[in-house]
């Protein structure tokens, strides 16, 4: 069987054969991933809006945002030094931008070799590779080769708003976020500064929630809290922190943050009025005396 196979960089992708070869290597890809590719590069230098990309990688599916940004995160991860070519394009989607050149795969082929160079190809082939990926990502039940993370139901359609929570160890904050989504605020877990500030491109919420100590980085909090301000984003940041220091306090304030917070009853303190709620704390909740939120310093 011959086909399509675009190139770019050291990458070579063959949609028919979801087959993706870096520098001659094969590199395997969840189905998620191969779809999301394929649709990238039939769209190759324009702008792709999300929605597109999540009913592409998890078609009829309802799914979780952070999918999306975790996707495209294992494809720049598997795409090597060409990782740059996908561009983040802020409030809207992602772009490739990289020139593309299709080849003819030869049959019997292993990735990363025998294909044809032919700049004439008609692009109809490409769209028919790329369809063809499409449809076996939608309806091949094979496992993914890579781990790819489960999906998670959308937020509730009577959501009040949302937050962003930056911790890489989610299952710490267990109980705060059920006491948050019982109030019908919608909470998205991310574990690296990486993935927030993807996500943070992509869609608007009400706060960041974000710890400081992560992924063996003392400061990654306040990391996370520059890079926002320097891009302009005045989303509400607050630090919720086990034992922040008056150091971490100074450096919070003066970078633009909110609020600290140690307790669960801090946090909601200093959470639920962005929310337009108000209300006495009980249980756990109740163990905090209220702070006023840090004033926003210079971004």
């Amino acid at each position: 069987m011959s086909g399509s196979v675009t190139r770019f960089g050291k990458v070579e992708f063959d949609a028919a054969r979801r087959c993706l070869a870096v520098g001659g290597r094969r590199v395997p890809l969840d189905r998620s991933s191969v779809a999301i590719l394929a649709v990238l590069l039939g769209e190759a230098g324009r702008e792709v809006d999300k929605d597109r990309l999540l009913e592409a990688g998890w078609p009829g599916r309802v799914v979780h945002e952070n999918s999306l940004a975790k996707a495209i995160g294992r494809l720049r991860h598997a795409l090597g030094e060409d990782a740059g070519s996908i561009e983040t394009v802020h409030g809207f989607g992602y772009r490739l931008t990289a020139e593309t050149e299709q080849a003819v795969s030869l049959p019997g082929a292993r990735p990363g070799a025998g294909a044809v160079r032919a700049p004439g190809l008609a692009l109809a082939v490409l769209a028919a590779a790329a369809a063809g990926a499409l449809w076996f990502a939608a309806h091949s039940g094979s496992a993914a080769p890579l781990d790819a993370p489960p999906l998670v139901k959308g937020e509730p359609a009577d959501s009040i708003g949302r937050v962003l929570w930056v911790d890489d160890h989610p299952q710490n904050n267990t109980d705060e976020r059920g006491f948050l989504e019982r109030r019908r605020i919608a909470v998205y877990e991310v574990t690296t500064t990486t993935e927030a500030l993807e996500l943070l491109a992509m869609y608007k919420y009400r706060a960041v929630i974000s710890d400081m100590n992560r992924n063996g980085k003392p400061l990654d909090g306040l990391t996370l809290l520059k890079a926002m301000r320097r891009r302009n984003d005045r989303t509400p940041f607050i630090l919720y922190s086990v034992v922040p220091s008056a150091a971490q306090r100074r450096f919070v304030a003066e970078a633009g943050g909110q609020a600290v917070a140690v307790t669960p009853g801090e946090l909601y303190a200093a959470l639920l009025p962005l929310f337009g709620r108000r209300e006495r704390a009980t249980g756990a909740a109740a163990n905090f005396t209220p702070r006023a939120p840090l004033p926003i310093g210079p971004p």
